[in-house]
């Protein structure tokens, strides 16, 4: 399905969130699930947790936060990930509600499978399902993390092994 789903608006789901989206709203105006979720998303949070601890941010570049985070070298940018993971995972239950996803929600590409084990210890899940009256709803829906390199590709050619009934 066509669509541009990562320009819809970011909708917070906690108080340290919602800090964010007014320190992100003073900087951008219109704040998109995107400006969290993609690109310079990691480091938007990063630089949002800096300012709101009345610190200097030291990382620039996503990969730089997602490094120091990963080793346990800076309580933000771990802090970043985990806001992360959470933003992630109720943009995605959001999508599994708004699209009826009763086969599953795939997450690929990007920053995630960079930190595959991270992500799957996090709250993604719990917020994928935090949705009131709902929560049972989308406990039943299953979420894949796609790690391939080229899933791409290796769709396309089990679709014309199929297609030419090649084994």
């Amino acid at each position: 399905m066509d669509g541009e789903g990562g320009h819809v608006s970011f909708a917070p789901n906690t108080r340290e969130q919602a800090d964010i989206l007014l320190l992100l709203q003073e900087q951008f105006g219109h704040v998109s699930a995107e400006r969290i979720l993609a690109g310079q998303g990691l480091v938007n949070l990063y630089h949002s947790l800096c300012r709101l601890e009345g610190k200097q941010p030291v990382f620039h570049e996503p990969k730089e936060v997602t490094g120091a985070a990963l080793a346990n070298e800076c309580p933000l940018a771990l802090r970043s990930l985990n806001i992360f993971c959470e933003v992630m995972g109720g943009f995605a239950g959001n999508l599994a509600l708004n699209l009826s996803c009763i086969g599953g929600v795939y997450i690929a590409g990007g920053i995630v499978p960079r930190f595959v084990d991270f992500f799957q210890a996090s709250d993604f899940r719990k917020y994928f399902e935090d949705k009131g009256r709902f929560k049972s709803y989308l406990a039943s829906i299953p979420t894949y993390l796609i790690i391939h390199d080229n899933p791409g590709l290796l769709g396309a050619s089990v679709y014309l092994r199929q297609e030419l009934n090649i084994i």
